[in-house]
């Protein structure tokens, strides 16, 4: 018996190795982020699709089981079509000009002194602020008749503009407040990436006399693609959940020119109390983003190593 318990320790200590034993206490470090992502993510995606298949409310829980009857339904809705249109349009809108604008103010901010320190700690002051302090704020600014801007369009005899009372003008006018909210955010990963570029690289490229605009399309951008990934999708996504803006500025007017499909699906969960249909519209919108995701990744993905 002696002798089986001399061998069973060793092969004991073989199996708990060193990098066992690693993987062990970084699992103790996830398990609290996988259980936040279970329960405050995954259960209610569950939930929620469950739900789809009802009849339900939130003052009157389930009723009768319908199937795909309110993706039917969803699918014969022009209301939903509208609001799908209206999502994709402030996305291809304002994720392009942001992500333009926070590449030149990251490339021109990215030396190191006092003053472009400043500048950046102000352009990412909005992305800390609070989305309905802002949105209550711009909201002043635009208003037609005592706003800022139309205060200063008027100063220089220029006629007043209705900014978020006009149809063709209301989506943008959410567009650049929600630019100008969310470019820090950008600029700083995209800056982060930036200084993870050797210089070498670039002096290598002036030595054989490249431009900047050649160095910036043969060495930035080139290496800058993972980077740039992450901020496309994570905008992109972010993008398609627009809500405060909506609700606190239009209430997706005027004429529907505002109503984005999360602002739909909060009407007919909250104030219609058709819940079940409000997931049914959750989920497919879900599954939209991870396709759209999915095609990101796959054509910002880079195979440079540096």
């Amino acid at each position: 018996m002696s002798a089986v318990a001399a061998q069973a320790i060793p092969q004991t200590r073989r199996w708990w190795t060193t990098r066992r034993r690693g993987h062990a206490i970084a699992l103790l470090f996830v398990i609290p982020a996988l259980v936040n992502f279970a329960v405050f993510r995954y259960l209610p995606i569950l939930a929620a699709i469950r739900s789809s298949l009802w009849q339900y409310s939130l003052l009157g829980g389930y009723g009768q089981f319908i199937g795909l009857q309110a993706y039917i339904r969803m699918l014969q809705d022009p209301i939903f079509w509208k609001s799908l249109q209206v999502t994709v349009a402030y996305v291809v809108t304002k994720v392009p000009a942001q992500i333009a604008l926070s590449m030149g103010l990251a490339l021109f901010l990215a030396r190191e002194n006092r003053f472009a320190a400043v500048v950046r700690s102000a352009i990412f002051a909005p992305v800390v602020s609070s989305i309905v302090v802002v949105s209550v704020i711009w909201g002043l600014m635009y208003h037609v008749q005592l706003g800022l801007i139309n205060s200063i369009i008027t100063s220089v005899g220029l006629p007043r503009i209705a900014f978020i009372s006009n149809p063709d003008l209301a989506l943008a006018a959410i567009v650049i407040m929600m630019v100008w909210k969310e470019i820090g955010f950008s600029m700083i990963i995209l800056m982060a990436g930036l200084k993870g570029i050797p210089d070498m690289f670039y002096e290598a490229a002036r030595i054989d006399g490249a431009s900047g605009w050649q160095q910036f399309l043969g060495i930035t951008l080139p290496l800058l693609r993972r980077v740039l990934m992450f901020v496309v999708v994570t905008q992109t996504i972010f993008s398609f959940q627009v809500f405060v803006p909506v609700y606190t500025m239009t209430h997706g007017g005027p004429l529907d020119a505002t109503k984005v499909i999360v602002y739909y699906i909060y009407q007919n969960g909250f104030l219609f109390q058709d819940m079940g249909y409000a997931a049914a519209m959750s989920t497919l919108t879900l599954a939209i983003l991870l396709v759209v995701s999915a095609v990101q990744m796959r054509l910002l993905r880079s195979e440079v190593e540096y």
